[in-house]
């Protein structure tokens, strides 16, 4: 470490801290930036330190650096938006085409919720017919078992009655049939209802895509692109026009500054 320092000066007297000369800092290789250093805590075969002066950082410019900050030139030119209407035309056609996405996808999923929504009616159909059924097979089982007690009822009708014959309590049949009948009537006349609104709301338009399902998915691919070349042709001559003035006015701008 020696051939860091120039002078070195040892201090005979016996002493607990080093302090440096005016306006300097000691750096240590351990400690770091200290205004004092203790030789309680310094060794000196691990650690030394050096004599610094801190200065700022100081930025010296001349006169006319200043002067030529604050003074515009004739021909400074200012980066700027080229066209503000070439940002709003392709603003207006990245939005057609947003909306032309979005509609696309609002009609295929339209058109899934009412595939849902029909499949739905068409389980409620089948489950309708289903208890239908077994209510028929109910009502037609207890006629058998009714029509077979009088029988019985008359073949003991001397000894009271079956019941009476097998000295057991008589048991009433309650019929309960009619309300699953009546809810499976409601069932049937709201399935009826919606089939009828279905039918009365879909259009022609909306039937080619019931019937010819690849439809859906072409019309969803193309009207993105038919919305963007549509606001193309449309508003395509008027960017055109605006882009050839400018760059006209750019060049007669440039041939100006040539000829002065």
């Amino acid at each position: 470490k020696e051939q860091l320092c120039v002078n070195k000066a040892q201090d005979k007297a016996p002493a607990k801290w080093l302090i440096p000369a005016h306006n300097a800092k000691w750096v240590c290789s351990i400690v770091g930036i200290t205004p004092c250093l203790s030789l309680d805590h310094f060794n000196g075969n691990l650690e030394y330190c050096v004599q610094v002066t801190v200065v700022p950082k100081i930025f010296y410019h001349a006169e006319d650096f200043v002067y030529n900050s604050q003074i515009t030139l004739e021909h400074h030119l200012s980066k700027r938006e080229p066209f503000s209407a070439l940002t709003i035309a392709t603003l207006m056609v990245l939005g057609g085409a947003g909306v032309g996405t979005g509609v696309a996808s609002l009609v295929k999923q339209n058109k899934e919720f009412n595939v849902l929504r029909l499949a739905v009616d068409e389980d409620l159909a089948k489950l309708e017919q289903a208890i239908s059924a077994l209510e028929k097979s109910v009502r037609s089982l207890s006629e058998v078992v009714l029509q077979n007690r009088r029988g019985l009822d008359l073949m003991y009708l001397q000894q009271g009655g079956v019941c009476a014959a097998l000295q057991e309590e008589c048991c009433v049949y309650a019929d309960h049939t009619g309300i699953a009948r009546d809810t499976m009537a409601q069932l049937r006349e709201g399935l009826e209802k919606r089939k009828k609104e279905r039918e009365a709301q879909q259009n022609w338009f909306a039937s080619w895509f019931n019937h010819s399902p690849w439809l859906t998915s072409l019309v969803s691919s193309l009207i993105g692109p038919i919305v963007m070349i549509v606001i193309a042709l449309i508003f395509g001559p008027c960017i055109l026009n605006r882009l050839a003035s400018f760059v006209k006015g750019r060049l007669e701008s440039v041939n100006f500054m040539l000829l002065r």
